[in-house]
């Protein structure tokens, strides 16, 4: 038969139905099932209807067109339906339908919303089936709209249903979403979670608070043999599973390559220091540790002279050298006979020998950092203000580049080298001048009777320094005096000074600075140990501590983070991860200047 005849007589059937109800139908079981019916030919049927049976048909038409995949048909259609006007359970269709249409569209907002409707509180009664299909589709519009931990909430309590294949991706789904959510949240709903998902968090909590290999192999086996019988526990999630082996294969015999006499003889030491209490760490709750060698990169006229020594001693991974000079002859070797884990950045771009990895505290990092919270605060337009020094120049290159990379607008540009000159440097940034000009012309076509205050350029958002500290204490005074007090002002770690003493960053109030987790938290779990071992941790040396410190935490896990990218290191520098390129990246944490000393920025003001 024809498909044109078989539309035909399935659209007289269904008008044969719905002229001979005794009452107007209430579920679309009532009406007749026409699977080869297009949504289009169901819409045309129902314009012929008013009332309860249109409202049925245009639901059935939707679910029609959610049958052939055409999610924007389906919310049109549904926009036709007051839904308040359905019986119940088809209140309950109308919420699944608008829901799954609104994910496919990537609106997941809209997605919520349909979910959360007042007649989705009566699923209980559905088919099972159903009511799988509607708590999946709500950990995905939970996942999508930034609710990850109520995400793998929703998962925890559908997994028990679940069987099979769907069953094993709804368990990497519950730690994708614990992934996303931040330490300091999951440590606050561990304590009211259900068992189940409190399991799910502890372990969670073990990767991400737990910074040292050595604890984390210890938590997690302890953790096994407490919920052998939970959903996490066999097979470990991917992530947890590569700890393991990462332990049980890492190397056994570690030098540091530092430049323990001459001008860096101080950093060496504060970085040798910070690396061997994160290996006392684990050694003092009885775990081995591996052998580590001390070598001093000053004895040695080239690096292949060291190599051949490491080789000969049994070593087999390098952490060092310190100097930029010869991180930059390590990066430009064809091969390395030693897999390097260097404590500084070549200044020439890749690609790097295989087996080189660099980590540094960067100016560039604080830099990329304070162009990303100034966007997520909402700035585009923004100038800069730095020294002219090497590191100024490379703090602003890194800033530009990753702020215009965003799309954000930078406005202006101005190198500080003279004390003297900064006021009318700022007062040209901020077109003050042009203002008072125009203000003087108001004022004489008045006659003089009117006083205008000038203002600054409104086309500025915000400001991004990379200054010292000298240069820093006569920007906010300036900024006030040229009436932009208000102006948000981000900037590198290099502006203030740590130190008990809030005298030597007076006037410096209100400026947001990058600063690693060491020196603004200071809740690092060896903070407490380190400093009372050496005090002068807890100043600008204590940077060069927390990075020795990193380092051992770092170091044997970057297999996992070459083969994962999206693996990422709590440290006490800031968060970690490793770039294409071997390069370790910062995430810096943010504090703002008051009194003198700098406090961690108020979650309202951040990202």
């Amino acid at each position: 038969m024809p498909r044109t005849i078989r539309l035909s007589i399935l659209s007289l059937a269904l008008t044969a139905l719905l002229a001979g109800c005794a009452s107007p139908p209430q579920s679309l079981s009532e009406l007749p099932r026409t699977p080869q019916a297009s949504a289009e030919k169901i819409l045309a049927d129902a314009d012929k209807y008013s009332g309860a049976e249109a409202n049925l048909m245009r639901l059935y038409a939707a679910q029609a067109a959610s049958d052939a995949d055409r999610p924007q048909q389906v919310l049109s259609i549904l926009e036709r339906i007051p839904q308040s006007d359905l019986p119940l359970d088809q209140q309950v269709r109308f919420s699944t339908l608008q829901a799954r249409s609104a994910l496919a569209l990537d609106r997941p907002d809209m997605a919520l919303r349909a979910l959360r409707h007042p007649s989705m509180g009566q699923i209980d009664g559905l088919p099972l089936t159903d009511q799988v299909a509607i708590q999946r589709l709500r950990a995905l519009a939970l996942g999508a709209t930034g609710e990850p931990l109520q995400a793998a909430r929703e998962r925890v309590f559908l997994h028990g249903i679940l069987s099979g294949p769907e069953r094993n991706a709804n368990r990497e789904a519950i730690w994708e979403n614990l992934q996303l959510v931040p330490a300091e949240e999951l440590a606050q709903a561990v304590q009211s979670a259900d068992s189940e998902l409190q399991n799910w968090i502890e372990l969670a909590l073990i990767e991400r608070e737990l910074r040292n290999l050595d604890l984390q192999v210890q938590a997690i086996k302890a953790w096994q043999e407490q919920n052998s019988s939970h959903p996490a526990a066999s097979p470990l999630p991917d992530s947890i599973r590569q700890l393991l082996e990462l332990h049980a294969s890492r190397p056994q015999h570690i030098a540091l390559l530092l430049p323990f006499e001459g001008p860096l003889a101080t950093a060496a030491e504060a970085l040798r220091d910070g690396f061997l209490a994160a290996q006392y760490q684990a050694q003092s709750r009885g775990m081995e540790q591996p052998r580590v060698s001390l070598y001093d990169s000053t004895a040695y006229a080239d690096l292949d002279q060291f190599y051949a020594q490491a080789s000969a001693d049994g070593v087999q991974w390098v952490i060092g050298p310190l100097d930029r000079d010869r991180v930059g002859r390590l990066a430009a070797k064809a091969s390395l006979p030693i897999p390097t884990l260097a404590l500084n950045y070549s200044e020439a771009e890749g690609p790097y020998p295989e087996g080189l990895f660099q980590f540094g505290l960067a100016p560039e990092d604080e830099a990329r950092s304070a162009a990303m919270q100034a966007w997520a605060q909402g700035h585009r337009q923004m100038a800069a203000l730095h020294t002219g020094t090497d590191w100024g120049q490379r703090a602003f290159q890194s800033f530009r580049q990753s702020w215009e990379a965003m799309g954000g607008v930078l406005i202006g540009r101005v190198i500080i080298d003279q004390p003297a000159e900064i006021s009318g440097q700022i007062a040209d940034l901020l077109q003050i001048r042009q203002s008072e000009q125009r203000n003087q012309r108001v004022a004489r076509a008045l006659d003089g009777n009117v006083v205008v205050q000038p203002t600054p350029r409104q086309d500025l958002d915000a400001l991004f320094i990379a200054v010292t500290p000298q240069q820093a204490r006569q920007i906010k005074p300036t900024l006030a005096f040229q009436y932009a007090a208000d102006l948000p002002v981000y900037a590198t770690s290099h502006v203030y000074q740590v130190g008990p003493d809030g005298q030597q960053n007076a006037d410096m109030d209100g400026i947001m600075v990058a600063e690693i987790p060491w020196l603004l938290t200071r809740d690092d779990k060896l903070y407490d140990q380190v400093t009372s071992n050496w005090p002068q941790a807890q100043g600008p040396l204590g940077r060069l501590h927390a990075m020795g410190i990193d380092a051992q935490r770092v170091f044997s896990r970057l297999p996992q983070m070459q083969q994962h990218a999206s693996t990422r290191v709590n440290g006490a520098t800031g968060g970690l991860s490793l770039a294409p390129d071997g390069r370790i990246r910062r995430e810096l944490s943010w504090g703002v200047m008051e009194r003198g000393q700098l406090s961690p920025l108020p979650p309202s003001r951040l990202q």
